[in-house]
């Protein structure tokens, strides 16, 4: 049996194993992260520096430049994915793309229909919200801003859900890899650092650190199980950069990370009812993928 079809008792066992083509004493992972800490550092400045001038107009990330402030954010990822690319490749001495797929080319249809299915879903729960509760969008189109953002979003937001994607889903599940194999235990794992990754976040503050955390585990946990179920990382890639391009160019909300100029804007923003939502669509999404017993090549 092809070892990419999906037995239960080997869920991600090929994408998990990849770490065996490569060094996998600790310490490499502990110099892998090193490098990603040192490339982050020093990058930052040089990012900052190369957005803001050296004379900006108020502090970086407070709202003065809201167009510099999306570049910067965004090339702050590029530094961390450098820091990734240099670890994988010298300390672990295997390639960047066994962090995707144990295939010999990435799928990048996988990748499309994840971000297709999560843009759909996510316009479809969205139109379902607007209708039971009219007030609580806004339209908020400003021509001029939109199309400046849309262009920003499109270039420069895979850059920063592919980056998060390949060190906390790939990195750390293929890391995990070395302690269990129980795809519950490996999804909780994974899970947890990626929603505490998000500590950061303004809306933390905004809507209280249990419910937003919470959301984003949740958001976690079904990208760890589709990364285990698929044996690759493609549809995870495709359906993060959906997430964040449909909050950054259609609805957003106050205090949101992804300070953009959208079309919608929610004015009371209900955690508790959108993580509901997101475990729907997720349900949704999970069945269309995989209902076919077939491995995907």
């Amino acid at each position: 049996m092809n070892e990419l079809t999906e037995q239960p008792d080997k869920m991600g066992k090929a994408f998990l194993d990849l770490v065996n083509r490569g060094e996998t004493r600790w310490k490499r992972y502990i110099l892998t992260l090193l490098i990603i800490i040192a490339t982050w550092t020093l990058g930052s400045g040089t990012v900052l520096l190369a957005v803001y001038g050296p004379e900006p107009e108020g502090a970086p990330m407070d709202g003065t430049s809201p167009f510099l402030d999306f570049i910067a954010l965004n090339l702050l990822f590029v530094t961390v994915l450098i820091g990734l690319w240099i670890g994988i490749c010298n300390a672990h001495k295997r390639s960047l793309r066994t962090l995707i797929t144990p295939r010999d080319h990435i799928r990048w249809g996988r990748i499309l229909q994840g971000f297709g299915l999560q843009m759909g879903l996510g316009i479809f729960f969205a139109a379902i919200d607007a209708m039971f509760f009219p007030d609580n969008y806004t339209y908020t189109l400003d021509p001029e801003r939109f199309y400046k953002f849309a262009i920003l979003v499109l270039l420069l937001t895979p850059f920063q859900t592919t980056t998060e994607e390949l060190l906390t889903r790939s990195y750390f599940l293929q890391m995990l890899g070395h302690f269990t194999r129980h795809p519950i235990v490996l999804v909780i794992l994974n899970a947890l650092p990626f929603a505490l990754f998000h500590l950061m976040n303004p809306e933390i503050a905004k809507y209280g650190v249990v419910p937003m955390l919470t959301s984003y585990f949740v958001v976690g946990a079904f990208l760890a199980l589709v990364t285990l179920k698929d044996n690759g990382a493609e549809l995870a890639i495709g359906i993060h950069a959906a997430n964040n391009m449909f909050a950054a160019v259609l609805v957003n909300y106050k205090d949101s990370a992804l300070s953009t100029n959208a079309i919608f804007m929610i004015n009371e923003v209900n955690v508790w009812a959108g993580t509901i939502a997101y475990i729907a669509s997720a349900a949704i999404m999970y069945w269309i993928l995989f209902r076919s017993k077939r491995p995907v090549p």
